[in-house]
């Protein structure tokens, strides 16, 4: 199947808002429409391409340079963070 990139990613994000009926609202960025934005490092279609930035609803809510930004695992929870003393070792949980 010959389909461009732009293309493509119309069928994942503004097909999919017509498909539950809210398309529009939300499913492609243009004026007055709702949406959450990816920065990624690379083309989104190529599997080495990792999310640097995420905003959503304006808002930063994903840096990954940036450990303010980073969601913290429930694994993570009620461990020693890095640096700290952890079942004797000394780098902690991480």
């Amino acid at each position: 199947m010959d389909i461009t990139e732009a293309h493509a990613m119309s069928w994942i994000t503004l097909n999919a808002a017509k498909a539950i009926g809210i398309d529009k609202e939300t499913g492609s960025l243009e004026v007055g429409k709702r949406a959450d934005v990816v920065i990624w490092s690379a083309n989104p279609f190529s599997v080495y391409a990792r999310a640097d930035q995420v905003f959503i609803d304006g808002g930063l809510a994903f840096d990954r340079t940036n450990p303010a930004y980073q969601p913290v695992s429930d694994f993570e929870l009620g461990q020693p963070g890095y640096g700290q003393a952890a079942a004797g070792n000394a780098q902690g949980a991480r």
